[in-house]
């Protein structure tokens, strides 16, 4: 009967809680795949969204390029007799360099000759001999494009290059753009052609989507591969003359893709697509200009005239992305059922015993040892007389060696004896105190710790002991400690962000108000930035905003503060400042440290600074009221920069 009453006892307690423990795990392993899928799903979805952003942007260019140049007044001079071909050749030659994504620019007369042709081959631009150059009034763009009126261009699909009727090696995905050219009457003059490069544009929007295994592709709306096939796959049926489709290999994905669906996930993967109108992107970044596009009438070209845009995540990725842990869930979850049965079967043995006298001090003994967190058990004095392992792994103490020591000895502060004596009467008439303390461990290391104490009376003796037990929180105010630095200061320099620039603002202005100082504020804002960033790259242009916080930082004083507000804009605050003429002066070094050429790697690279400043309280005592006025001054001397830098580039 004692047999099957500990049996009974057993099942009573392990059924329970294995259930409970297994649907909690259950509900907590959906709860996060749902989570992780939703958060997978919105980062695909948020990366495809940059990257045909990118394409627009990168459309914008072009469309402003065929703009300018079919208007250009080299172009007119030329038509005009005034200027020569060869001058013409030149500054398409310089415009292909700067660009870098056309593969031609060419201008053909009225008869469709091409006059100039500027060829974009090996990173370097050419113009094509006058004996290669072709009429080409058979070609669609240039029959649209020539009976085009003003303000109107033609765009054709994405294709393969050709010449002389054959595709081109190594190939040259191209967009053709062919606008109608006007003399100053006028009269009909010709068409511009511009051959885009279209590959360094799709691996350009496509890179940033191969991200956590995500395999980007480009197909055209019959689903023939442009971007993200297989070898082979690719231009096929420009190749080949054979289809090789997106449906072949993911066929309910084709159908989903076609019924709408821009994110979803089948037996394949996760999916997330985008269909973009090439057109609707030409047309959306010429918002600023009033034209019209006309698009390729050749039927075998006008699957190209859109595109699916997405990113494929295999199956076998996804499905690692959703349970990252799903291993080592599986092994917890054995353990803890491992633990539940050990303490089923503890339990089950203990109400054998639970009639003895010992039951009470065996089960609190086994507790003690079991416990991660320090367990202290003191007299009623504060003596200690019993420690657990916890408290050994937390302060580095044995047994032996904190027995009989009061408990301020572990204290950071351990002749404040006062303080822990009003702990415990505390603990004494309330039953507990909590808070937080500051420990020395046996290295002289000191770290936190969040403790409870709890008077325990005996009624036997009347006496009251006392049982203290401790968790190390010091990790956790570290992490505390880094989430406010990182939500207060700029990642890319290191500086304090707006944030924290205007706390300290505030604070430094009430400083001056209760002291009687001055306090400059200098708002700063780089000249020629952009085209840094335009021309080198985002990479470079970090650099040299690192750069620019660090010289602002090493030129004003220790206890000023550099701040950068965002983009290329920075802050200082300079406390105690004794007029505006040190304001100016500080203002003019930061100036000089900026102007300094930039070494980065192999390039120097120099920008400028509009300064603007206002003083408190001379000019406001309203800190919004500074920050306008500064911003205000710094705007005005943009300004006369450059209307200075115009009149003597026109002197």
């Amino acid at each position: 009967m004692t047999r099957f009453g500990h049996l009974k006892s057993f099942l009573v307690c392990f059924v329970p809680l294995c259930v409970v423990f297994l649907l909690i795990v259950a509900l907590l392993a959906w709860e996060g795949v749902n989570v992780r899928a939703k958060k997978i799903a919105d980062d695909q979805a948020f990366a495809l969204e940059k990257s045909v952003a990118l394409m627009r942007e990168r459309i914008n260019v072009v469309v402003a390029d065929l703009l300018i140049l079919s208007e250009s007044h080299q172009l007119d001079a030329m038509i005009e007799g005034r200027s020569s071909i060869a001058q013409l050749a030149g500054e398409y030659e310089l415009f292909a360099l700067r660009r870098g994504i056309y593969d031609q620019i060419r201008y053909l007369d009225n008869s469709g000759m091409e006059v100039v042709r500027v060829n974009y081959g090996n990173g370097i631009p050419f113009t094509v001999p006058e004996r290669e150059l072709q009429n080409k009034q058979d070609r669609s763009y240039f029959k649209l494009a020539s009976r085009a009126p003003r303000g109107t261009f033609y765009m054709s699909g994405i294709d393969l290059n050709r010449e002389f009727g054959e595709i081109e090696r190594p190939l040259k995905p191209v967009i053709r753009l062919a606008s109608p050219v006007f003399d100053r009457f006028g009269d009909r003059s010709g068409v511009l052609v511009l051959n885009l490069r279209a590959k360094p544009t799709l691996d350009e929007v496509t890179a940033p989507l191969a991200r956590d295994g995500a395999r980007p592709f480009v197909t055209d709306t019959d689903g023939n591969w442009i971007v993200g096939g297989e070898p082979g796959e690719n231009w096929a049926r420009d190749l080949s003359n054979e289809d090789a489709l997106f449906a072949d290999r993911h066929g309910e994905a084709w159908a989903r893709m076609q019924a709408g669906e821009t994110s979803f996930a089948t037996d394949q993967g996760f999916y997330t697509v985008d269909q973009v109108g090439v057109s609707e992107l030409l047309m959306a970044g010429s918002h600023g200009h009033q034209v019209s596009v006309i698009l390729d009438d050749d039927l075998a070209q006008a699957s190209r005239l859109n595109l699916f845009i997405g990113t494929h995540l295999p199956d076998h990725q996804y499905q690692t992305l959703l349970t990252p842990g799903l291993n080592v869930l599986v092994i917890v979850s054995v353990v803890v059922v491992i633990l539940i049965a050990i303490g089923s079967a503890a339990y089950a043995w203990t109400r054998r015993r639970q009639l003895t006298a010992s039951f009470g001090a065996r089960l609190s003994e086994r507790v003690l040892e079991a416990s991660k967190n320090s367990v202290v058990i003191t007299d009623p004095d504060g003596i200690i007389r019993k420690v657990n392992p916890g408290f050994t792994a937390m302060t580095g103490y044995l047994p032996n060696e904190a027995v009989g020591k009061p408990l301020a000895f572990v204290r950071a502060e351990r002749d404040n004896v006062d303080e822990l004596e009003d702990i415990l009467t505390a603990a004494r008439v309330s039953g507990t105190w909590e808070g937080e303390v500051r420990n020395r461990r046996k290295d002289g290391k000191f770290f936190y710790a969040n403790v409870v104490i709890s008077a325990i009376s005996d009624p036997e003796e009347g006496s009251v002991h006392y049982v203290e037990m401790g968790l190390d929180i010091s990790r956790h105010m570290e992490n505390a400690q880094e989430l406010w630095r990182q939500a207060n200061h700029d990642a890319l320099t290191g500086l304090p962000n707006r944030l924290l620039f205007e706390d300290r603002f505030e604070v430094a202005c009430g400083h001056a108000e209760s002291e009687k100082y001055a306090v400059a504020l200098l708002y700063i804002d780089l000249d020629g930035f952009k085209p840094i960033n335009d021309r080198y790259g985002h990479e470079v242009g970090d650099k040299v905003l690192r750069l620019v916080g660090e010289r602002i930082r090493e030129t004003v004083r220790n206890g000023d503060t550099v701040a950068r507000l965002g983009g290329d804009e920075f802050a200082v605050i300079a406390e105690e400042v004794d007029n505006e003429e040190e304001a100016e002066w500080i203002s003019q070094k930061i100036q000089a440290a900026i102007q300094r050429p930039m070494e980065i790697g192999s390039l120097s690279i120099s920008v400028g600074a509009s300064i603007g400043k206002a003083i408190y309280p001379n000019d406001s005592r309203d800190t919004t009221g500074l920050l306008g006025l500064a911003d205000d001054q710094m705007y005005r001397q943009k300004r006369f920069r450059k209307g200075s830098e115009k009149m003597q580039a026109k002197a």
